[in-house]
């Protein structure tokens, strides 16, 4: 089975970078848009599920933030974002680890957590804002897929790229992911001014253009 995502796009900015006031959000027939919804991954049985996620924008880079919730009550399962270079597709893949789903990706754009980071602990999904049968809760649900901020070319001083979009950004193929840069990302962005504020920081407010795609994979089907 597989399934093209349907796309939400609206005027709605991100609150911590919002300038003006949002008047709505209007479904996008093609699918591109600042909020996308996966609204089934599976990994019950043999299935596992196959994720992509593209940045249509060749000029913006961005970060995107992806929740993926329970099925039985929306719980809040496995976070992660993903800063996209222009143009970029990042791919991923949910599936069984035992009783509990692990998410895994071998893609090369930046992460965070950072996919080595993912790595290390087995990409397993959380149980602890899980109500109930805790690891059955992480088996089935949806995927919420947010673009928060731009990430813009020419942002730091004279005109230069800033360090986070020189980070996000593939060379041949690989985005650099430097450490410094990336583990900086996890500090508040809300403040007024300084190094810490988030236009420093290298971020603008989101325009969308995201789209993505999910497929539903029976694993012992394609023996």
């Amino acid at each position: 089975i597989a399934a093209m995502v349907g796309g939400l796009s609206g005027a709605a900015n991100a609150a911590v970078i919002a300038t003006g006031t949002a008047n709505g959000l209007a479904i996008n027939p093609q699918g591109v848009g600042h909020i996308l919804t996966v609204p089934y991954f599976s990994t019950q049985g043999n299935n596992k599920t196959l994720l992509s996620i593209t940045n249509t924008d060749t000029t913006n880079g961005k970060a995107v933030k992806l929740r993926f919730r329970g099925a039985a009550n929306s719980d809040d399962i496995f976070d992660i974002t993903v800063f996209l270079s222009p143009g970029d597709v990042w791919t991923a893949d949910v599936a069984a680890d035992g009783d509990i789903s692990r998410l895994v990706t071998n893609d090369t754009s930046c992460t965070l957590p950072s996919a080595q980071d993912i790595k290390d602990l087995g990409g397993k999904f959380k149980t602890n804002r899980v109500q109930g049968a805790a690891a059955a809760q992480t088996r089935e649900g949806y995927v919420e897929i947010l673009n928060t901020a731009d990430i813009a070319p020419g942002t730091g001083a004279a005109g230069a790229n800033s360090a986070l979009y020189t980070a996000i950004k593939h060379v041949n193929g690989t985005a650099p992911c430097t450490a410094a840069t990336m583990d900086a990302q996890a500090f508040d962005l809300t403040a007024a001014a300084g190094t810490n504020n988030f236009t420093t920081r290298g971020y603008a407010n989101p325009t969308g253009g995201l789209m993505a795609n999910w497929i539903l994979v029976n694993v012992d089907g394609m023996a």
